[in-house]
């Protein structure tokens, strides 16, 4: 998990170590958890958290877990901890530096352990695997973990070489983009548990298949509220695909004009007019800033350079830039990025894409103006999760040079 915030360099420093719940070895004093604002009562017999060899806070797996409403249970076969909840499933393997989401392993930079026979769980990614936030409160040597609508997530799905995003804020949510026309089904699975009721808001960037490919599949399986559309048409069978199932839903169409829609008293979603009349479809992207409290997450469809530039009046320093075009050479220039100032940049791209996306000059520009960028085809789907002062995220490979055209 990477914390991320404005606040200066010592403080952002300071807080990203606290974030990975990294304390120094031999650290006086008991750590404590805390799980919205209910303290978990560790003793004896259960056992107590500790740090492990790579500074990670272990925790007592059965209390811990129980405490946060899972089910649990021990697979003395395979020597592996599973926890369920609310319909997802996580199986930590004793000594392994994974666990399984759902089936889908995800990556650790520890292990759980077996000491003294009680089972103790690496709390960061066991949690977060859940969808809880992580914090570390030093000044108590507590680990906080919060749940709920309090907290607002945006996803950033893999979808190879594509775009779909979805914005989570308690009971509103906000589709960007589904992806190219196969990937209709897995947006639809990935959706399934987080939309309430209904989807809210639908958001076509442009008409490119990339982006409103797999929209027919989602427009068909959930009701959608409004769909926000550039207005910009194609005769591509993908576009009249999508158009033909945004008329057979029935809902509000509105065309990407300057307006603002409030998802909670915390967050907003800004639409910023781009106009359709640009040649490229690319230029036509709706283009959306996301406010979360203290946080800008900043979203820019494909739009290229020259639009950048003729909105920078539009723009401000932000935190998290979605970088247009899957990070082709013709994202991200130098002025845009002078001005926004993103700390995290995230694209979406298919790893060994036939466009060689992301582009080395792209990055480099990112990396130029301090941005640590992290991208689908490497991390798979990346999670954005904010209380609207702090953020983080569910991955912490970054992408470097070395991942440039691949």
């Amino acid at each position: 998990m990477i914390l991320g915030k404005k606040i200066g360099a010592a403080v952002l420093s300071f807080a990203l170590v606290l974030s990975l719940l990294v304390l120094p070895a031999g650290a006086a004093g008991e750590i404590g958890v805390t799980i919205d604002g209910t303290s978990v009562l560790y003793d004896d017999g259960y056992g107590r958290p500790f740090l492990d060899s790579a500074g990670r806070t272990q925790v007592p797996f059965r209390l811990t877990m129980e405490s946060f409403g899972c089910a649990v249970y021990w697979n003395n076969e395979t020597r592996t901890a599973v926890a369920e909840k609310d319909g997802t499933r996580v199986e930590v393997p004793i000594g392994a530096p994974y666990l399984l989401v759902d089936g889908k392993r995800v990556e650790m930079d520890t292990t759980a352990q077996i000491v003294d026979t009680r089972t103790y769980l690496p709390i960061r990614p066991v949690m977060e695997a859940f969808g809880a936030y992580v914090t570390w409160d030093n000044a108590n040597r507590l680990v906080v973990i919060k749940t709920g609508s309090s907290l607002l997530r945006v996803h950033f799905l893999d979808v190879g070489q594509g775009d779909c995003i979805l914005i989570d804020c308690g009971e509103t949510e906000v589709l960007i983009d589904g992806g190219n026309n196969g990937a209709g089904d897995e947006v639809v699975s990935y959706l399934t548990p987080y939309i309430d009721g209904k989807l809210d808001y639908l958001i076509a960037t442009h008409p490119d298949a990339d982006h409103v490919g797999g929209l027919d599949a989602v427009l068909e399986a959930f009701e959608v509220g409004e769909v926000i559309d550039s207005g910009r048409k194609s005769d591509t069978d993908t576009y009249k695909d999508y158009w033909a199932a945004v008329q057979a839903e029935g809902c509000t169409i509105s065309y990407g004009e300057d307006r603002i829609i409030p998802l909670s008293s915390l967050a907003a979603l800004s639409i910023l007019e781009t106009g359709n009349d640009w040649e490229d479809s690319n230029d036509c992207s709706v283009v959306a800033q996301l406010t979360c409290g203290n946080v800008q997450v900043l979203f820019t469809g494909d739009m290229s350079q020259q639009v950048e530039t003729k909105l920078l009046p539009l723009f401000g320093d932000i935190d998290v830039l979605k970088v247009s075009h899957h990070g082709s050479d013709t994202a991200s220039c130098a002025e845009f990025l002078s001005v926004v100032k993103p700390e995290y940049a995230v694209i979406s791209y298919g790893l060994d894409n036939a466009y060689h996306h992301p582009a080395g000059e792209t990055l480099q520009r990112l990396f130029d103006v301090g941005a640590t960028v992290y991208g689908t085809g490497k991390s798979g789907s990346i999670v954005l999760t904010t209380d609207g002062w702090t953020y983080s995220f569910n991955t912490s490979q970054a992408l470097t040079a070395a991942d440039a055209g691949v």
